[in-house]
């Protein structure tokens, strides 16, 4: 198809809401880095207080690189840009490494409690959802150069 193909309208809803979680993921990052002590173990408790300044950095960096790059990717999808596509995929790399740390270390699985895994998939079947659809769209022509 060429590059002039008109999307559908659920198109438009679907970027809109690649655009509105990706920006709630931004959210979470910076108030994640920006709060003191005090309010994150308000808001996250004790627990994951005493842990926080353990992450290592590649998992930090990790968590910035997957919610920053789905935001432009988000962007980039609802001006019908290719370029969202890999720029998705890079995100949701970046979102599994993340995971990586507290997954596999103990003590942050204590810290996060019993529903320390339901954010994590929430995170990658959204993720393969939007490099799923966003893939499916430049086949059809509808993101392009």
């Amino acid at each position: 198809m060429s590059h002039k193909s008109k999307p559908p309208l659920w198109f438009w809803g679907i970027g809109l809401a690649f655009l509105g979680w990706n920006l709630i993921g931004c959210y979470f990052y910076y108030i994640d880095r920006t709060l003191d002590d005090a309010a994150y173990a308000a808001s996250y408790g004790e627990a994951m207080l005493a842990i926080r300044d353990q992450y290592p950095v590649w998992a930090v960096s990790a968590y910035a690189i997957a919610v920053w790059s789905g935001l432009v990717a988000a962007l980039l999808f609802l001006f019908r840009k290719k370029a969202a596509a890999p720029i998705f995929t890079l995100s949701l790399i970046a979102a599994i490494l993340s995971f990586v740390w507290p997954i596999t270390t103990s003590e942050a699985r204590a810290a996060s409690g019993d529903g320390f895994w339901i954010m994590p998939v929430v995170v990658i079947v959204l993720g393969i959802a939007e490099v799923w659809v966003t893939r499916h769209q430049v086949r059809k022509g509808i993101l392009f150069s």
